[in-house]
């Protein structure tokens, strides 16, 4: 069984962080496609700019599984609580859409995803 993936991808530590993020996302899906690398404000008004990324693929990994292998990423690349006190996120990978159900409704309605999953909507299926 497999599962179809769309998720958010984001950095306020700069472009390299989500270049190397969905480069290691593309060995980690099937299927693979990604938006470009885009900048938009802080959500909460302070942090300074995220780069961020849409990607979608499919991976034989149920949700939970999927998403422990995502957090795990993070933590390697460094995300961990003294950074989330200080507002540096090195990298953020979240699970937007899973077969096509919307699981982040909140990060389903902000420019950060909106603008990564319009460029990849001309063979999606909006939600």
């Amino acid at each position: 069984m497999s599962f179809h993936y769309i998720l958010s991808v984001g950095s306020n530590c700069g472009f390299a962080n989500v270049k190397r993020a969905v480069t290691w996302l593309a060995g980690q899906l099937i299927d693979f496609r990604a938006s470009g690398l885009y900048d938009t404000p802080a959500v909460n008004g302070g942090s300074g700019a995220y780069v961020n990324a849409v990607v979608e693929g499919t991976s034989g990994l149920d949700i939970e599984s999927f998403n422990i292998l995502l957090k795990n990423y993070e933590i390697n690349c460094g995300r961990d609580a003294s950074c989330r006190s200080l507002g540096i996120v090195p990298i953020d990978i979240d699970i937007v859409i899973c077969d096509g159900a919307v699981v982040r409704e909140w990060d389903y309605r902000q420019n950060f995803f909106r603008i990564g999953y319009s460029e990849l909507a001309g063979t999606l299926v909006e939600h």
